[in-house]
């Protein structure tokens, strides 16, 4: 199976709750494949994946900064400043 169907098959396991994260694949948007107590509540993650098969790349990166954001204080006592970026 290709990177790209892993990727859909993924994004559709972690909608319906299921944090996996594939040997040699990224971590799922929210970290939840590595820190299940990231997990974004259901609803994110639905509009997270409706964003991302529709191609709306400035959105979906909005809410990986997101989730970047409300991991990082769990990660480092440090401040940390998050910048988004173009494609």
């Amino acid at each position: 199976m290709g990177y790209k169907k892993r990727r859909k098959r993924r994004l559709r396991l972690w909608v319906d709750g299921t944090f996996i994260h594939f040997p040699g694949d990224d971590c799922l948007p929210d970290f939840s494949c590595c820190r299940p107590e990231f997990a974004a509540p259901k609803e994110e993650r639905e509009l997270f994946v409706k964003l991302y098969f529709a191609g709306k790349h400035k959105e979906y990166e909005r809410m990986m900064m997101m989730f970047l954001g409300r991991a990082m204080p769990f990660l480092t006592n440090k401040k940390v400043y998050i910048a988004g970026g173009k494609p």
